[in-house]
């Protein structure tokens, strides 16, 4: 009934603003989100007798937004191959270039410098935007007959994985869909018991979008979203040299005892909750003007909450606060909001597509032991222009001015030889590194704006049976914003240059064979170049062995995955706001992790079964991608991706 509750409230709110662009209805229309919809195929008598002859995966398909927004309606469907469905970790996910807390649904942080593309005013609590499914990561199906995909991973270490979308079209006038993701992750370190649990999280959405038979020409998507995560924190593992365990059974002194490790905190917890409602709506005056409006109500609520005593091991990571010096608590508690409006004017032709919109935001940030709300109001102007140069050659151009307080401007050049991406950016510091209150610490701060060039440029030569692309990534970022070794926020002084040249390079040893592999070399310069840590090479590798067998029922994709990080000081983790800082105490070693895996497909089920980090004990007892917590130890995982068109 909730469900149903809700539904009823988007589409009442959908069909009222239905009406306020009924003054705009001449004309006739030229843009149909329902191109191939399954009543073109009845009325052109495509339809079979039989269900299983029609539905399938080239009748699902789906797109995000951003495309009707910049009038680039391209579709993507399914995925109907086995390749690489065995990485499923945020990790792997992001091709090896981040770090986490050595478990799933733990706090996720690139390793590279990502402008901020929202350029005024964040919460700054931004460790699990991994795992959350905004509007922007919403998929608007296309579908002929209801279609269903379940994706269920067993990891071990009782580590899981579910996300369930189902999507079905009422006519081609209406879709309506969700999805439900969870993660479950027992805990790899300090294990007490089956049911003893590091992290939860939950994240689902409703979605769908309207198109009224007697108004063609408008057409609304919507969603609302919600997710909520909660994790134990460990605080990382005690420091085997003051670890007492050892002293009492002579044990040996190592970071690499993972369930029976002795850990920093036992009571600790985080929790993130966020999501909301959001609109799309556009109204098509002719091919070239068209109208649209974007609504977002958008809630955060994050806390963290501890019992601890400083006559152990809390010591390392709590300091005495007030009269309570040995035993106390911690609630902290801090609530963002966020109500956004944008509205613009868009058009297309055959060679181009513009975008110009007016944006406003209103901002509400409350810390609970501070009492009291900051609010903001922010006007933005900006727009886009998407050109085809050639029908293998686009160049897009996008802005955006906040009034007063920032801007960002960026190109983006793509053809069949080489892709580039340049953009300069001057945003505004978040609402957490500016004012924050809590029992463990307190700071107002006034900082500018984090401004940084940025380039990221690919040259893609590909022969027969080869691909090789040699790329760049550059970024020079002036008032960089980082959490210092005294976990504070801080600021930068000087220039901060990131040059980090690599390449990928594919290479098909035989029809069956095939070797994949990717290398980055960084470097840090500039005055401020300590404040910025990379590894200097990171790696992957994979060979794979594919072929289709059993008349072509079934699809093997198999071989070994292999990731190569080298040595150093990696940011640390400070859970009590959810923030990486800076620290030269702990050096992460090098490592290679090598991963077993082998995917196959039989019709619509998907298979996988991976053995993750096969070497440990042959070239070491253990690998760090933050210091103080192991990453997963020798496990035996297994997936299953069932699609469903009827």
């Amino acid at each position: 009934m909730l469900i149903l509750g809700v539904l009823k409230r988007v589409l009442f709110i959908s069909c009222f603003l239905v009406l306020s662009a009924t003054a705009f209805s001449q004309g006739n229309t030229t843009f149909s989100v329902n191109r191939d919809s399954l009543k073109s195929q009845r009325e052109n008598r495509l339809l079979k007798d039989t269900v299983e002859s029609v539905y399938g995966p080239l009748t699902t398909r789906y797109t995000y937004e951003k495309n009707f927004k910049f009038n680039n309606l391209v579709f993507n469907y399914p995925d109907t191959i086995p390749d690489n469905l065995h990485r499923y970790t945020d990790i792997e996910r992001n091709g090896n270039l981040g770090q986490n807390l050595g478990n799933l649904g733990t706090a996720y942080r690139g390793l590279y410098y990502e402008p901020s593309m929202t350029i005024g005013r964040r919460s700054g609590y931004n460790a699990y935007d991994e795992f959350y499914v905004g509007p922007d990561d919403i998929k608007y199906f296309d579908t002929k007959s209801p279609f269903t995909e379940i994706n269920v991973v067993y990891g071990g270490g009782r580590r899981g994985q579910t996300d369930i979308v189902f999507a079905l079209n009422d006519s081609v006038y209406l879709n309506l869909g969700f999805q439900y993701k969870s993660v479950r992750a027992e805990k790899q370190l300090a294990f007490l018991s089956t049911g003893d649990f590091q992290s939860k999280g939950t994240n689902y959405n409703f979605f769908g979008f309207i198109r009224p038979k007697k108004l063609p020409r408008y057409l609304a998507l919507f969603n609302f979203t919600q997710m909520k995560f909660s994790v134990d924190e460990q605080g990382g593992i005690l420091d085997p040299a003051i670890d007492p365990a050892n002293d009492e059974d002579g044990a040996e002194a190592t970071y690499f005892k993972y369930r029976d490790a002795n850990v920093l905190l036992d009571d600790a917890e985080s929790y993130d909750k966020r999501g909301g409602v959001h609109i799309f709506q556009q109204y098509n005056l002719d091919s070239v003007l068209q109208v649209y409006h974007s609504g977002t109500y958008y809630n955060q609520i994050v806390r963290y909450t501890d019992e601890y005593n400083l006559a152990g091991s809390d010591s390392l990571i709590y300091k005495p606060v007030g009269r309570n010096l040995v035993i106390d608590s911690i609630l902290d508690r801090t609530t963002y909001n966020e109500l956004s409006n944008e509205f613009g004017v868009k058009g297309y032709t055959k060679s181009f597509s513009y975008t110009v919109f007016y944006r406003s935001r209103y901002l509400k940030y409350d810390n609970r032991i501070l009492g009291g709300e900051g609010a903001d109001l922010e006007s933005y102007l900006g727009g886009t222009l998407r050109q085809k140069i050639t029908p293998k050659i686009f160049l897009k151009a996008s802005g955006e001015y906040l009034i007063g307080g920032g801007f960002f401007v960026e190109g983006d050049f793509t053809s069949s030889f080489f892709d580039a991406r340049v953009s300069k950016v001057s945003s505004q510091p978040s609402y957490l590194s500016e004012l924050y209150a809590g029992q463990q610490g307190y700071w107002i701060n006034g900082f500018k704006n984090e401004q940084s060039e940025n380039l990221y440029g690919e040259v893609k030569i590909n022969t027969q049976g080869m691909s090789f692309r040699p790329l760049i990534r550059f970024n020079r970022i002036a008032n960089y914003l980082y959490y210092d070794q005294d976990k504070r926020p801080n600021q930068a002084v000087s220039d901060i240059v990131i040059l980090a040249p690599g390449f990928h390079f594919d290479f098909n040893l035989s029809p069956k064979w095939k070797w994949s592999s990717s290398f980055y070399y960084n470097t840090v310069s500039g005055g401020s170049s300590d404040l910025y840590r990379l590894p200097d090479m990171l790696a992957n590798g994979q060979l794979a062995y594919k072929n289709v067998v059993f008349n072509g029922k079934m699809i093997v994709h198999t071989g070994i995955d292999l990731h190569y990080r080298s040595a150093y000081y990696a940011n640390a983790y400070n859970p009590i706001v959810q923030q990486y800082y800076l620290q030269n105490d702990f050096e992460n070693d090098a490592f290679i992790k090598a991963d077993l895996f082998l995917n196959f497909k039989v019709e619509n089920f998907h298979f996988f079964v991976k053995s993750a980090h096969i070497n440990q004990g042959i070239t070491s007892d253990g690998y760090f991608l933050t210091p103080y917590y192991t990453g997963v130890k020798r496990t035996l995982d297994m997936g299953v991706r069932w699609s469903f068109y009827n």
